[in-house]
């Protein structure tokens, strides 16, 4: 379909008729003929608007510019016929008709200079006449007559671009008479571009046309190229762009998990790395193309590393650090090797260099193979089959060099390309797999602990009552507000024999499950030691030898607090922020919190309460609340000065909650009420 439609296009181009002494037969796909390939003779004809120059060409390894003159014997050169069938393919080389170079023509593994020689008869030609040649690698310089028209690079400084597009070259109005010519293309073939079978020289028969047609012909050919390089990208840069999106957002959603950042980064530089390439088919300055292909490959390069580091997160080796040590000098190691292999190749194009370069290029691959084979093998051992799927990018990525070093050259090079295509498009495929796999087990693994959590709060609600023992001397009110969905404050209020109070309030430090199972260890001590005494030193002293050991580095502040019926209060503090009485901080002596040292002992102080008076405690969660924009803590000033209004103890917790809480906030407010008040109330 894609034929039919570039032939369609480039019928106005091939409106002028100029006369053949033999005139070739066209081609079907493409509109334009094609020299006739007879190895018997040494002359083709021009007798249409285009032409192309299929062969037989002479091709002969090494450098004399004698080669060009047009009287020069070629009779013992070898004969060599381009397969590329015409335009397109003469001017942008595509899948099914792609010319593999003088690789696949038995001159593999010799950069060196080539040259190709043609026999051109003109019968008749138009008032202009010029050459257009297809990209061709490396450096190359185009004679016609032993005159030179022009070229791309500098073949006799060894000095060539990466990057080539199709040339057009005028040839002089006194060298396109009618009668024999001789066209010659001397070709430096740079050791960098020459590591394949099908690389090297011409990729696809150069054209005759005649001066008005080849501008339009090379133009047409700019933007045909510019699409199909737009289409590639669509198909290989838009799945890894997609699958590195997810992985960066699943790391924003828990950035925890490193593996998503280095997955994530790794498909973003190969992504852009291509999105480079594909910019240099836009680009019409030559330093532009270059320090364009340029930045693709540090990009490329660099992505090697972002895969080290993303294997040893999705292999759980994170904590290892002698193999994240290994993995980056590894990976650094070929990153700058490769780097000063790209920039000689680049931009230097030295025989001597590169082969060293490639040489060191390949030695440093080994320590990062045995890093990987070292992660492939602990991995293995530590997650089984799980790993597995972890490794498949990279085993994906192996198979397809293994493929294209084993296959190359001796497949047809469309098997090559969609077999490419498919192992390229199962790599960020393989990756999205990984992601779902990891997602729908972290998912699974949430859920568990959301359970857990419903369960610790259930449990916490038996912790933190809502509703306290009565008593005919003491009005409780009690307020709870956990930072988290478990939090570790705690409070109890125990009746005692003659209707006074046991109220015991504490504070975790800490968040989350562990701080909540301390929390319920705390409570069931309190209430087993309530049990046997009712002194609130005492209930301190031995809770403190209880937690000692338990808590690991943690430790519990505390406050005790006994109201007799009488009105008396008797209260023990061990860290924890002292309780305030008709608005009025009490003063007292500091002390440990509990869980630090098992033989220390509390000591407690008494004080009256009358009718109508009210003792408020509460956790430090109320103090340090902090406000977001100005990081300024609520503090003891301003807990003074709302404890004058004789607040709630829900309006205390309430206020500091919308100050900006930072943690566990509990408040306790218990007032003498009497006998009398409270068979009234």
């Amino acid at each position: 379909m894609r034929k039919i439609w570039l032939m369609l296009l480039m019928w106005p181009l091939i409106a002028s008729p100029i006369n053949a002494q033999r005139a070739p037969a066209p081609n079907a796909s493409t509109g334009f003929p094609i020299a006739p390939v007879d190895h018997g003779a040494q002359q083709i004809a021009l007798g249409n608007s285009a032409l192309a120059l299929m062969g037989p060409w002479k091709f002969r390894l090494g450098d004399d510019l004698a080669w060009a003159q047009p009287g020069f014997d070629d009779t013992d050169w070898h004969d060599y016929t381009l397969d590329a069938q015409g335009w397109p393919e003469s001017i942008l080389p595509e899948r099914n008709a792609f010319d593999p170079g003088w690789g696949a023509h038995g001159y593999r593994g010799a950069p060196n200079y080539g040259w190709y020689r043609i026999h051109v008869y003109l019968d008749r030609v138009p008032s202009s006449l010029s050459l257009l040649v297809p990209a061709v690698d490396s450096a190359y310089a185009v004679y016609w007559d032993g005159q030179k028209l022009g070229g791309y690079g500098d073949p006799s400084r060894r000095w060539a671009y990466f990057i080539q597009r199709t040339q057009v070259f005028p040839i002089p109005s006194s060298r396109g008479a009618v009668g024999d010519h001789v066209l010659a293309v001397r070709v430096w073939d740079k050791p960098l571009v020459h590591t394949g079978v099908r690389r090297g020289g011409l990729h696809g028969a150069p054209l005759l046309a005649d001066g008005a047609t080849a501008p339009r012909i090379k133009q047409l050919a700019l933007r045909l190229g510019q699409l199909n390089l737009a289409v590639e990208a669509l198909t290989e840069v838009v799945p890894c762009l997609l699958v590195a999106l997810i992985s960066l957002l699943l790391y924003f959603y828990n950035r925890k998990h490193l593996e998503y950042l280095w997955t994530g980064l790794t498909l973003v530089v190969f992504t852009f790395a291509d999105i480079l390439v594909v910019l240099d088919g836009f680009s019409t300055t030559r330093w532009l193309t270059q320090i364009e292909y340029s930045i693709a490959n540090v990009l490329g390069a660099s992505a090697f590393l972002f895969s080290l580091l993303a294997l040893q997160w999705l292999l759980a080796l994170d904590g290892r650090p002698r193999m994240r040590l290994a993995n980056l000098a590894a990976g650094a190691l070929a990153f700058l090797m490769w780097m000063a292999f790209v920039v000689n190749g680049e931009w230097l194009a030295s025989v001597r260099a590169s082969a060293f370069l490639f040489t060191a290029v390949q030695i440093s691959l080994l320590p990062c193979l045995a890093c990987l084979l070292w992660m492939a093998v602990v991995g293995i051992r530590k997650l089984g089959r799980e790993a597995w799927l972890m490794l498949s990018p990279g085993a994906v990525l192996l198979v397809l060099v293994l493929w294209l070093f084993l296959a190359n050259g001796r497949l047809p090079l469309q098997v090559l390309e969609v077999v490419n295509d498919v192992l390229t498009i199962l790599v960020p495929a393989s990756v999205l797999a990984i992601l779902i796999y990891r997602f729908v087990r972290q998912w699974r693994e949430h859920q568990r602990i959301a359970g857990e959590l419903q369960q610790a709060q259930a449990v916490q609600t038996l912790l933190v009552p809502e509703l306290f023992p009565p008593s005919p001397y003491y009005r409780v009110e009690g307020t709870y507000l956990p930072a988290s969905q478990v939090g570790g404050d705690f409070y109890q209020v125990l009746p005692l024999s003659d209707g006074g109070l046991m109220v015991v309030l504490g504070d975790v430090s800490g968040k989350g499950l562990r701080a909540a199972m301390v929390v319920s260890m705390a409570v069931g001590a309190v209430r087993a030691i309530a049990k046997e005494t009712s002194d609130p030193a005492e209930i301190l002293t031995r809770l403190n030898r209880e937690l000692t050991g338990n808590l690991k580095s943690g430790f519990v502040t505390c406050l005790c607090a006994r109201l007799d019926a009488d009105g008396t209060v008797t209260v023990a503090n061990a860290g924890h922020l002292p309780p305030w009485v008709n608005g009025k901080e009490v003063a007292m002596p500091g002390a440990l919190p509990l869980g630090m040292l098992a033989d220390q002992r509390y000591e407690s102080q008494s004080f009256q309460m009358n009718d109508g008076e009210g003792i408020m405690v509460m956790s430090d969660g109320v103090v340090e609340a902090r406000n977001e924009k100005d990081g300024q803590l609520y503090g003891f000033a301003r807990l003074a000065t709302l404890l004058t209004a004789n607040p709630s103890a829900q309006q205390v917790a309430e206020e500091a909650m919308k100050f900006g809480q930072e943690d566990d906030i509990s408040v306790l407010s218990i007032t003498r009420i009497g006998p009398m008040k409270a068979v009234l109330a």
